[in-house]
């Protein structure tokens, strides 16, 4: 994998299909892994909030997902490199999950999304969900209960800046071998929500269609986007080629 440093963070640029055999290796070899699919929010809230630049730093795999991170290493680095989303990580790993017999768990959203999740996962996959439990909790939440399951995978979808934090400062504290914050994929996965078409995704207009389809919850995104770009340009402006 390429890496290339962007704002502090190194972000590495494999494929979907490189990446999920860099990770289903590391968890055949028990090798403890923090996964970070890294978007405009994510990196602009690093640049804000030291205590989650702190928890993202030490992840160890961050990987482009949004596609202004796409367009920031073209920009500063001229290398291209491929959108590795968290919730297409998600479902493939699931898929070897199935054939290797590994054990996920499900962390975040509200109950009924993450209980439709769960299943519908099971009815994809197979018996591979050995719990879950919501995103609605204080301090490590269900940590003891994570403990109990003994997961192989752990996926986090309780949003930026909370994922990442409860990753860092739990994670190792369990039986798990990799742990990923995934955002709102349980929204999408459990069916409450839709994921863009594919003609979306490919005029790199996805982030436009979940913003469209929760305004609230997203309304921070325009600001991110627009502080990112600036971000970016300022960098760039230190790099000759």
């Amino acid at each position: 994998m390429e890496k290339f440093t962007l704002f502090d963070l190194t972000i590495s640029t494999p494929t979907l299909i490189e990446l999920v055999e860099i990770l289903s290796r590391r968890i055949s070899n028990n090798e403890k892994t923090f996964v970070v699919t890294a978007n405009a929010s994510i990196i602009v809230k690093t640049t804000e909030d030291e205590r989650y630049k702190f928890a993202v730093q030490n992840a160890d795999i961050i990987v482009p997902d949004g596609i202004g991170v796409i367009w920031a290493l073209k920009k500063i680095y001229r290398r291209k490199a491929v959108r590795v989303t968290g919730i297409d990580t998600m479902m493939a790993l699931c898929d070897k999950a199935r054939a290797s017999g590994w054990k996920i768990y499900l962390l975040g959203a509200k109950i009924d999304v993450v209980e439709k999740a769960a299943r519908n996962l099971t009815e994809k996959f197979g018996n591979i969900v050995c719990g879950y439990h919501h995103g609605y909790f204080e301090k490590e939440g269900p940590l003891e209960q994570i403990k109990q399951a003994k997961p192989d995978l752990i996926f986090v979808g309780m949003g930026v800046p909370k994922q990442e934090i409860w990753i860092y400062e739990n994670f190792r504290k369990t039986t798990a071998k990799l742990a990923m914050g995934v955002g709102g994929s349980f929204d999408v996965i459990s069916g409450i929500k839709k994921r863009a078409p594919n003609f979306i995704q490919r005029a790199r207009l996805e982030w436009l269609y979940r913003f469209l389809q929760s305004p609230l919850e997203k309304k921070n995104v325009p600001k991110d986007i627009s502080k990112f770009i600036g971000l970016v340009l300022s960098q760039a402006k230190q790099y000759k080629y």
